[in-house]
């Protein structure tokens, strides 16, 4: 068995062509003092067959800045290093392999610029409208003028003209917000350079048919989107670069951020995502790498437990949320992000019941809870009427449930039985239930077998027996027969009546389940996943 350990820790062809990188302006520099910030990279470890905790590895981190809400962590590119095709690059930190390690959850989902929700019932539209404006001498090469049209329903609401045609797409997106529609456009000109063609693109962002490099005499505005469900852009005035969060106003320092660039310069674009951004920016003829989101707010812990093709993720819940009297909460996870349960949204949908009947061998496999002897109750386990397996259960004469089998399943050349042993502790005249788990393989006890204390959980996830245990005082988990500690002394499970929602949900491709840490509470997701 190996065994791994980890603490939560982008003539006219050739013209175009030649002309793929946008011209864009001047930004300030910060009065901010400079945080530095370490950036960890924790590299896992094979290790066998001893249990080791691997020391994580640092890079030197970030500069970070505060902005209300927002962080704003800077890189500084290797200036021997170039960007390569592929969007890789490296900075004086270290490569962007290991920077993008970080934060991975909040990469998954990218924020949609073209799927807005109705306005009042009234959808928002967009249309590009290509005219022909041929040259002078009528023989040489025809541009196209383009007019990008957005309606509400059958209304049109804005209509501008934004250039000629080029590699650059004038229609940037269009967004819903509360009760504000945004829409960006990119005006674009091309300017003959000897043998080639500049592309020139201004960025402009309206809101409500109400232009914003109008109505703050911005130079040019871009990137908008939705950061948390609160708008969010770039703008540029008097040769600096600022942004504007939530209808708050902030200066970057930056002289300016790369936009707009077609072909495989899109790859150094802003990404936009749910709860960040990522952009490469400029000042001082120096380029940096920069992430910015809402980071604080959230202390997210990602292991990826690859050694044994599983993928945990381990999210803090800042209301502390528990299955006790002082921290249960009717949403459990409601403290999180809404990126957070967006993620493997479509994986939580493949809920997973076991078979109560299925066929070993031919034979039907069933186990029951046997309270002839309520004080003295058993489990039994039999292939059609033979019983192969009877285990003492417990005393049930207070118990809520009469049922210690939690399923029993088959998978190869075994068959799997789950059940709790239960017992009581007394508090006057208060009876509290105690359970201990046991997970037996093919009437062996996985328990005893490792020399486990407890083990509980089982599912086939992803077409592997997986499930957890407690050895000592920290838990792990067995995946298709690997072993990794997972660094919490707690994980909720057999808590019953309001309580249960706490317990581990067991998914076709993934685990869901609530863990404490040195009194620490976190929500977890393990998985297989795309």
């Amino acid at each position: 068995m190996k065994t791994k350990n980890l603490y939560i820790c982008a003539v006219l062809t050739t013209l175009l062509l030649s002309a793929c990188v946008p011209m864009q302006g001047p930004g300030t520099t910060t009065t901010q003092p400079l945080l530095p910030t370490a950036l960890p990279v924790i590299e896992p470890t094979d290790v066998e067959p001893t249990t080791v905790h691997p020391t994580p590895t640092y890079t030197s981190g970030p500069e970070a800045f505060y902005f209300g809400d927002l962080t704003m962590e800077i890189y500084e590119k290797s200036m021997f290093q170039p960007n390569r095709d592929d969007g890789s690059f490296n900075t004086i930190a270290g490569p962007s392999s290991e920077i993008l390690k970080t934060r991975r959850p909040l990469r998954d989902i990218f924020s949609q610029p073209f799927s807005p929700p109705p306005l009042n019932g009234r959808q928002l539209t967009s249309q590009r409208t290509y005219v022909q404006n041929q040259s002078g001498d009528g023989i040489t090469a025809s541009f196209e003028n383009v007019t990008v049209t957005f309606k509400l329903g059958d209304e049109e609401v804005l209509s501008v003209n934004c250039g000629v045609g080029g590699p650059v797409d004038p229609l940037r997106g269009m967004w819903v917000i509360g009760r504000d529609w945004y829409a960006e456009v990119a005006h674009v000109e091309l300017e003959t350079d000897g043998n080639g063609v500049k592309v020139i693109t201004r960025g402009e962002i309206f809101v409500n048919g109400v232009s914003l490099n109008e109505q703050y005499d911005y130079d040019e505005t871009f990137g908008f989107q939705p950061l948390d469900d609160k708008p969010f852009y770039f703008f540029s005035k008097d040769g600096q670069i600022g942004i504007n969060y939530a209808g708050e106003t902030y200066q970057l320092g930056f002289e300016s951020v790369s936009h707009y660039a077609c072909c495989s310069g899109a790859a150094f674009n802003p990404k936009a995502y749910l709860t960040m951004v990522t952009f490469f920016a400029q000042r001082n003829e120096v380029e940096y790498y920069v992430e910015m989101g809402l980071f604080s707010a959230f202390d997210t812990t990602v292991m990826d437990l690859s050694g044994a093709g599983l993928t945990v993720e381990a999210y803090w819940l800042e209301d502390g949320s528990w299955p006790d009297d002082d921290h249960i909460q009717s949403r459990p996870t409601g403290s999180l992000p809404g990126w957070v349960m967006k993620r493997h949204e479509s994986e939580r949908k493949d809920l997973v019941h076991y078979e109560e009947a299925p066929l070993f061998q031919e034979k039907v496999l069933t186990a029951v809870t046997n309270i002839n002897l309520i004080a003295e109750a058993t489990v039994e386990v039999r292939l059609d009427d033979e019983v192969i397996l009877s285990v003492p259960a417990g005393d049930f004469s207070y118990s809520a449930a009469m049922d210690a089998v939690f399923g029993v399943w088959v998978h190869g050349e075994h068959w799997y039985m789950e059940m709790a042993h239960v017992a009581y502790e007394t508090e006057g005249n208060i009876f509290k239930g105690i359970t201990q788990g046991e997970i037996y393989r093919s009437g062996e006890s996985l328990s005893q077998l490792f020399g486990y204390d407890e083990t509980f959980g089982f599912q086939i996830l992803a077409g592997e027996p997986f499930y957890f245990f407690k050895k000592g005082f920290e838990i792990g988990l067995n995946y298709a027969g690997e072993e990794v500690m997972l660094g919490f002394d707690e994980v909720a499970h057999h808590y019953c009546c309001g309580f249960s929602v706490y317990n581990p949900a067991h998914y076709k491709n993934m685990v869901a389940f609530f863990a404490s840490r040195e009194g620490k509470r976190y929500y977890v997701e393990a998985g297989v996943f795309e």
